[in-house]
């Protein structure tokens, strides 16, 4: 069996991709390929991101899901999943760990996965990005949650030039098996589009693969103007419907640009501190990074 687990990450195109490969479930079926993503993960007992946690009930309960991927597993040739809450959460203590790590709890929830797996070989698929644009476009997601009211809070010291995709990349490669990770950077998503497809389809299906509309939208930096104000104005109103209300009034667009938090001298060093961190990347035995 052929196993593909493409693990995000959040705020990477993750959604898109995902309905793209979603869209083509049964041609994928029909070639021999067993694809399972959110809407299958993400509900009763199968709801993958809390089973990968560590405790007892989360024990029994992976022990359950095993016996239904030893049945996907003997009975397709290919298997792919994908299922970006494998890596942990866009909430604080799912995506930013001690020493500035990402995705603190990445490895032992892939080990738990892949035990689930029997520990047959796998290829890991992975999308990095900036990480103050990573780190904005998150924040935008738990102020409409209501989870979050201030960046500062939110990062609690995390520092985006700090953030090593390298060193998830190690975390992960370490893994009993894993065979390979595949790479791409968020930025080239479009231009990379059909050979990130070709990671999961034969060439046939991906020439069948549509183009879906943005599914998940963050907030505008407009919005998150007035969200600020307003929230100073109404200090008692739920964030996350302050947070709908400026989207609303102030949706994404041409004059509208995403939520952009950081300044500028932040921002230039976590761009360059990106940029020296794929280079580590590309040069990691196992890692094939993708480029246009």
């Amino acid at each position: 069996m052929a196993l593909t687990i493409h693990l995000g990450a959040h705020k990477t195109a993750t959604t898109h991709l995902q309905q793209t490969l979603q869209a083509l479930a049964p041609a994928m079926l029909a070639a021999g390929i067993h694809y399972s993503g959110p809407q299958q993960w993400r509900g009763g007992l199968a709801r993958l991101g809390p089973v990968l946690g560590a405790g007892v009930a989360q024990g029994r309960q992976r022990r359950r899901l095993r016996w239904r991927l030893d049945r996907i597993a003997e009975t397709w040739p290919e298997v792919v999943i994908s299922e970006e809450n494998i890596l942990g959460s866009l909430r604080r203590e799912g995506l930013m760990g001690p020493g500035h790590l990402i995705y603190p709890d990445a490895a032992p929830r892939l080990r738990r996965l892949l035990g689930m797996l029997r520990h047959r070989p796998a290829t890991l698929c992975l999308a990095v990005r900036e990480p103050s644009a990573l780190l904005a476009s998150a924040f935008s997601m738990q102020l409409q949650g209501g989870f979050e009211r201030e960046l500062d809070a939110y990062l609690a010291g995390f520092d985006p030039a700090a953030l090593s995709w390298a060193g998830l990349a190690r975390r992960l490669l370490s893994l009993r098996g894993v065979a390979r990770l595949v790479v791409w950077r968020y930025e080239d998503y479009a231009a990379l589009r059909p050979r990130i497809l070709a990671q999961f389809l034969p060439q046939a299906l991906a020439a069948q693969a549509g183009d879906p509309e943005a599914a998940v939208v963050g907030l505008s930096q407009p919005a998150w103007q007035h969200l600020q104000t307003q929230g100073l104005q109404r200090p008692a109103a739920e964030i996350a419907q302050l947070a709908q209300e400026a989207k609303a009034l102030f949706p994404r667009g041409p004059g509208a640009p995403p939520l952009a938090p950081f300044d500028a001298a932040t921002v230039a060093c976590s761009r360059a501190a990106y940029a020296a961190d794929l280079a580590r990347l590309a040069a990691l035995p196992g890692v094939v990074l993708l480029s246009p």
